[in-house]
């Protein structure tokens, strides 16, 4: 049975609200403005919240839904000819979830070990990203999250002090800006709109809690169910504002989109 969720806003719903928000600027970027890349800047802050919370989160569900979501958008994508390889980020988080605490448990019994495991990380991420959306930067993003859930644990961190979870958000930081300014073929002052966002970001992630906000849910009234709806619907939004966006391109732009001309591997260019 799932868990019943509060009436009242949480820190959960604040934060999946801002991602949903952020997420379908990026989707409006890509189907309808392409050549305009400031919807990609402004989308991609999105990103390390989804990973974020895959890795702050204690359950590690698979449940139908989510496998559901990512076969139905990798049957969408060959419907309006665009590419089933790399997988949808719906699978990427997936694997995440099979992954991270195996992954983490490894790579904390010393600070050599995740050292080591934080650059093959790095230095894959672009090329990992051919196989799944977003590659290892996606497992970077989320070891930061299992950091933070973790930093008080000292049977979870091994030998690392409660503060390292600071020091990684500057790798990963770094580490994201940097894949994703060269993904884009960003311009400087691209990348540094993309830094500051991202480094906001980071930085309220760093500050999450898990709390609940009784007095801001009554004085937004109405708007509360709104947060709520996008905080606690997100896969369904996902999916959903997807197949929408697929359907409205594919009548729109014929010279991007046609139907049932099947790809397999995303082509570059």
């Amino acid at each position: 049975m799932a868990k019943a969720l509060p009436k009242d806003l949480t820190s959960y719903d604040l934060l999946k609200a801002l991602a949903v928000v952020l997420m379908i600027a990026d989707h409006v970027g890509y189907f309808f403005f392409l050549d305009e890349i400031w919807w990609r800047v402004a989308g991609r802050l999105c990103v390390p919240i989804w990973f974020f919370l895959i890795g702050y989160a204690k359950s590690r569900d698979m449940g139908w839904k989510l496998w559901a979501g990512g076969v139905l958008l990798a049957v969408s994508d060959f419907m309006i000819g665009h590419y089933f390889i790399p997988l949808n980020i719906l699978f990427s988080m997936l694997l995440i979830r099979m992954t991270i605490d195996p992954l983490m448990k490894a790579a904390t019994r010393n600070f050599e070990t995740l050292a080591f495991v934080c650059i093959v990380l790095a230095v894959f991420s672009m090329h990992s990203a051919v196989a799944f959306e977003y590659g290892f930067s996606g497992f970077i993003l989320a070891m930061f999250g299992w950091l933070m859930r973790h930093r008080d644990e000292p049977d979870a961190m091994g030998t690392l002090p409660p503060s390292f979870p600071r020091y990684y958000m500057v790798y990963a930081f770094a580490a994201f800006v940097i894949v994703q300014s060269m993904s884009f073929g960003m311009t400087q002052i691209q990348t540094v709109a993309l830094a500051v966002g991202t480094g906001a970001v980071l930085l309220a992630l760093y500050e999450f809690r898990p709390a609940t906000y009784p007095g801001l849910t009554r004085r937004l009234g109405a708007g509360a169910g709104v947060l709520r709806l996008l905080g606690r619907r997100t896969l369904e939004i996902y999916v959903g504002h997807l197949l929408l966006f697929k359907f409205l391109a594919l009548l729109t732009q014929p010279d991007r989109f046609q139907f049932m001309h099947l790809k397999w591997v995303w082509e570059q260019g």
